[in-house]
This record gives C-alpha cells, structure tokens and sequence, in this order.
C-alpha cells in the first residue's frame, strides 16, 4: 500500500512540486486537480506552483483551476484574520489572553503551513480557570452554541477539552473554545500549563498566542492520530509536513522535539506522524530523531500494523477515490479507536450506543 499511494500523482506533487509541475502532462494534471480537491488540498497546491514557478507557465486548463483555488484561499485568510480580530475584541474586553490552534494559527502566525490552507472552523484555546467567562463574553457578542441536546451539553463540559461548538448568529461562522488539547478523560495525560509556558505572542495582536514550535508539530499529529477524523488526514499529514520543514533550521529543534514529546506525554502521537511522514512525503527526519521517538512511542508490532491498515487505507481512499469494502470498517473502527482514547469503558459503550441510536433516529 505504501508503494501504491508513493506513485500517485498527488504524493508525486507533493514531494517535489517543480519536478512534478514541470513534467506533468495534461491528463496528469487533470487527476492532480481532482485528488488534491477530494483531499482538500487544491488551494495548497495551487499556492506551492504559483510561489515556485508561476501559474503563468500552465496550460490554461490547468491554469483556470489553480487560479480559482488560489483565490478561494486568499478570500478564506481575509475571513480567518476578521474572525480573530473579533475574537480579540470579545475576549479583549475581559483580558482574557487565548491561543489559535491548528489552521487558524497556521495563517495568522503566518507559517509555511498557512499557504493555501482553508478552514471549516477557528479553534482556539483559553486558560481553565477563564474559560466561563470567555464564554459568557461570546454569548455578548452574538456567539451562540450548536449544541442543543442536555446529554451533548454534558458530553462537553464533563468530558471534553472544550466548551460545546458555537456559531456566530450574523455571520455564521464556527467557533471551537478549548480549555486543554486532550479530553481530561483521555488515556493520554498531559499538563496544559506547560503549553502556555511555552507559547509565543503575535505582534500584531496584544494578548493572543500560537503554541512554541514542538507544541504546535505535537498538537497537529495528536490531533490527527488521536481524534479519528480521517476526512482530512492527508491534508494534516501536509501541514505536519510543512512544519517541520519550516522549523527543522532551528537550533536544537529535534532534540527538543523529541524530550518535549516524552515530557508531554506524547510520544506515541509523534511516532506515528513521522512514522507516516517520511514513508509518504519523505519528511526528511534524521535517523537518530528517528530512532529516538521508535525507542519511546513505538506500541507493539500487531498494532502498528493494525493502524497502518486503517490509515493507509483511509489515505487510499482519498487519493484514489476507491471506495472499498473494508473502507467503512476501517472508519468505523478509527472512530471507536478514538472514542477508547478519550473515554474509560464505563463511558465510552453508554456513549457510543446514545450516538448510534440518535444517528439512526
């Protein structure tokens, strides 16, 4: 499977965009642009042609397409910059300091990750002890939750590490309130107050941060391995990809990447993001990192290759458009997979049976 997803024309893009950019051939274009929208990575690729060689030396068929995603992806920062601006002055108000995590802060912190990146939502993080009081200052201006139902309200805020999803009344848009990066159920035990020892301030915004460089690269493979979303699990093995690219020319960086996993707790997360990183995309990890993180988050061999099943055949899915028999299971499994991570088994068979009940209703 690893070799079959190496030689589709969408990782051949995304390992070496002027090799492939320059070589493809129309038809080859032609299936770029359809996986790379399934994976909703087409205003990315857009992005990395126009910034390494130009869509002006496209065909215009091809041009066309990139140029409208390239404008799909300036329309959707503009939105991403407003929507924080009225976050800031919500929670301004109140001195209520807060982090942008994920695509969010991609953008607005202006890393590489950010180029061609869109968003269904803004996901942010406020300190524990703030956090009714930052939603009480939503629910002031015009931020309502989504959630209606007593059990999902009580599913949140007992067992989540976030507030129930809000959207904005005029503008529609969707807002994720984090109080922690892992549900205080989780088999994972991590301490948030070491994130905010280690976050950094955006210039141009007093009072709102983006997570340290390792914090940030740990966050995205946790929330990618540990959440069961597979929808968009290329897109964030791509921004795990940039990130580490982007921070690698800083000092230190590996080792620290690798001692503040084991600090965390986050080890296993980790192994797997390189794991798949530098099998797919050749993230170029240095053999002794590498090594490292086998030694300290590697789980048993029969559920690595579980997880390589699931996952390799979700990423499939994607860049193929191959709907297989085993793709539901393969989901439905990831989903419970992640489900047990959140939530001892007391909770997790009462829960599981309430959501499979409602979804059928």
């Amino acid at each position: 499977m690893i070799s079959l997803l190496r030689s589709s024309i969408l990782l051949r893009f995304l390992r070496d965009p002027v090799a492939a950019s320059q070589s493809f051939s129309l038809a080859q274009w032609a299936i770029l642009i359809q996986s790379a929208r399934r994976a909703n990575l087409l205003s990315r690729v857009a992005c990395l042609v126009d910034d390494l060689i130009g869509l002006d030396t496209l065909h215009q068929k091809v041009r066309f397409h990139l140029h409208s995603a390239l404008t799909v992806a300036q329309g959707n920062q503009r939105s991403v910059f407003w929507e924080i601006r009225q976050i800031h002055q919500a929670l301004a108000e109140h001195n209520i300091p807060f982090i942008i995590l994920k695509g969010a802060a991609y953008i607005v912190g202006e890393f590489s990750a950010g180029a061609g990146r869109l968003l269904s939502d803004t996901d942010i993080m406020v300190p524990r002890d703030r956090l009714d009081e930052a939603e009480t200052a939503f629910y002031k201006n015009g931020w309502i939750t989504t959630k209606f139902d007593a059990y999902d309200q009580r599913y949140y805020r007992t067992w989540m590490h976030e507030l129930p999803p809000m959207q904005h009344l005029d503008r529609g848009t969707s807002l994720d309130v984090h109080h922690t990066i892992l549900p205080p159920t989780s088999a994972l035990k991590l301490d948030v107050d070491k994130l905010w020892q280690q976050v950094q301030p955006l210039k141009s915004f007093n009072g709102i941060y983006v997570l340290g460089p390792a914090d940030m690269i740990l966050h995205s493979a946790t929330h990618l391995f540990h959440d069961g979303e597979l929808e968009n699990s290329l897109r964030d093995l791509v921004d795990l990809d940039a990130l580490l690219r982007s921070f690698m020319s800083i000092e230190g960086f590996w080792e620290y990447l690798y001692t503040r996993a084991v600090e965390l707790n986050l080890s296993r997360p980790l192994f797997y993001a390189i794991r798949y990183l530098t099998k797919l995309l050749d993230t170029p990890v240095p053999n002794d990192v590498y090594q490292s993180v086998l030694l300290s988050g590697m789980p048993r061999k029969s559920v690595c290759s579980i997880m390589d099943f699931l996952i390799l055949r979700n990423l499939a899915s994607i860049v193929f458009e191959k709907k297989s028999r085993l793709l539901g299971p393969s989901k439905f499994l990831m989903y419970v997979r992640s489900h047990y991570l959140r939530m001892p088994i007391h909770l997790l068979f009462p829960h599981l049976l309430r959501k499979q009940f409602c979804s059928t209703k």
